[in-house]
């Protein structure tokens, strides 16, 4: 009798285990970290490596955006970025957001760039300038992100611009923004 109520109780859990993973919560990126990382399809950023010389033109040849449904897991679903762009230095560059399981107002980006609002496991610090003088152009509200995973790498954001700055600290490239056209 005492083997059968614990068959029961199993399975009841799991049905109400998998029930429960239908009803999942869906998350959407805020529209600040939009900003930062999102654009037309046709804009393009120029970048000039000040001490190779080298250059380097991003286009953004396509995105999508879509709600995405991590299988592994019944916690939520989630909206999700997908980039590809040319790069005539790298050739092809994709870049994608991810939600932070732990906290579904937090969003990460990466491909392009590197883009956290708030300090992560790979992110030694973030600061936010007032402006930045880059090649004779004054920015500002300059998000400065300094990552430390694989490279230690400093990317500089503006909102609505996307990446003005790119230094790499291990390999002494500094990649300033030259020009841009966002596609409106």
């Amino acid at each position: 009798m005492k083997s059968k109520f614990l068959l029961f109780i199993l399975i009841i859990s799991i049905l109400f285990l998998a029930s429960g993973c239908k009803k999942k919560p869906t998350y959407y990126m805020l529209q600040e970290f939009k900003d930062y990382v999102m654009y037309p399809v046709g804009s393009y950023w120029v970048y000039e490596d000040s001490i190779s010389g080298n250059i380097d033109s991003i286009n953004l040849i396509d995105y999508k955006i879509y709600i995405f449904d991590p299988e592994h897991t019944c916690y939520c679903n989630y909206e999700k970025l997908e980039q590809n762009f040319y790069s005539s230095y790298n050739n092809h560059l994709h870049a994608q957001s991810w939600l932070d399981m732990d906290d579904p107002s937090f969003y990460e980006y990466s491909g392009y760039g590197y883009f956290t609002m708030r300090k992560t496991w790979n992110v030694e610090y973030i600061i936010k300038y007032d402006s930045l003088k880059i090649l004779d152009e004054w920015y500002k509200n300059v998000y400065c992100i300094y990552t430390y995973a694989k490279n230690k790498i400093y990317y500089y954001w503006v909102k609505n611009i996307g990446v003005i700055k790119k230094e790499n600290v291990d390999s002494s490239e500094n990649w300033l923004l030259k020009s841009y056209h966002i596609n409106n």
